[in-house]
């Protein structure tokens, strides 16, 4: 499984078209923001914001099995997964959890650890007019190491204004530290990223004043409803598996420039420092006999011993490289 970022619409419209049709086929009516306002905002996703916009196809081969959409909030150092759509036409069900090992490997080597992870799971309305999970979909992800959080989640309707303005939905953490439980601030602060910096960020650039004024009012009222359930001293947990959810996650960072230079330097600074040491000292010696010419064999010679003491199978080849050049100038000469 590979994860490969969309960050145009006029390019890889294969991968995007089909991306775009599992979306289609594995998202809700009711909680699919129009494919127009996606393409939009994928051509906007470079732009220098204070939060981030990003858009993947989940591939393996050339057969896309998935479609990853989601906001991470810089300050916050929160990730909404807006959609997070899964599915293998080749095969029955849902896919494995290798995609989400390749989400993990991406996040841990672009981001700061200690992130918090969220999204929603629509809940599904039935014959008798009542809402209620998507139980195959949260045993899916419960399976990946997310959890369900003990709250009444509502989220905002996308499409219009007729009928009910909010939908209710499971909210779905991964915490950092694997930890099960969320205070009344993380609460808070997820549910003011989630309604403000996701929902009315998105519908901004697609409404008219008025039409923005009144969605506007739509949020903050769907917040302040939701922020007058909790106290300052609550906290909710959250239910899942709690043996996925205590495994560690994101360890796949890349190292520190710092790791790099002390992983590639440290066993063979005392070799570097006798070379260059030498260089030096024939630099100075060369200068005053006027014979600064005679420096670039002697940097080749110097090349040959470090090749020699290190005796890798990349220095032997480099070797016998520069001995080649060597007896090739002087054939020519």
């Amino acid at each position: 499984m590979e994860l490969r970022a969309i960050e145009r619409t006029d390019r890889g419209k294969n991968r995007l078209n089909a991306a775009l049709d599992i979306y289609r086929r594995t998202i809700l009516p009711e909680a699919q923001n129009p494919e127009s306002q996606i393409l939009y905002w994928i051509d906007h996703s470079n732009e220098a914001l204070a939060d981030e916009f990003r858009c993947f196809a989940l591939q393996r081969g050339n057969d896309v099995s998935g479609y990853l959409q989601y906001s991470y909030f810089r300050e916050e150092h929160i990730f909404f997964f807006e959609y997070l759509c899964i599915q293998d036409p080749k095969r029955t069900g849902l896919v494995p959890s290798d995609a989400l090992d390749d989400i993990e490997d991406y996040l841990a080597q672009n981001y700061r650890p200690g992130f918090t992870i969220a999204f929603e799971v629509a809940q599904k309305k039935f014959h008798d007019d009542e809402w209620k999970s998507d139980k195959k979909l949260i045993k899916y992800f419960t399976r990946l190491g997310f959890r369900t959080v003990e709250f009444k989640y509502r989220y905002p309707i996308l499409q219009s204004y007729d009928g009910a303005t909010s939908y209710p939905a499971d909210l779905m953490v991964m915490l950092p530290a694997q930890r099960t439980t969320v205070t009344a601030s993380e609460m808070r602060t997820i549910l003011r990223c989630i309604y403000f910096k996701h929902y009315l960020r998105w519908d901004r650039p697609f409404l008219v004043p008025d039409a923005f004024a009144l969605r506007e009012r739509l949020i903050n009222d769907l917040y302040s409803e939701q922020v007058a359930t909790i106290r300052d001293d609550d906290t909710f947990g959250t239910f899942g598996d709690d043996r996925r959810a205590s495994r560690p996650r994101f360890l796949n960072q890349l190292p520190t420039v710092r790791e790099i230079v002390d992983r590639f330097f440290s066993p063979k600074m005392p070799r570097l420092v006798v070379v260059i040491a030498v260089l030096l000292a024939l630099t100075w010696g060369l200068k005053r006999i006027d014979s600064l010419w005679m420096f670039t064999p002697l940097i080749l010679a110097a090349s040959l011993l470090y090749c020699l003491a290190e005796n890798t199978k990349e220095t032997r080849k480099l070797f016998v490289i520069i001995l080649a050049r060597l007896r090739s100038g002087r054939q020519r000469s």
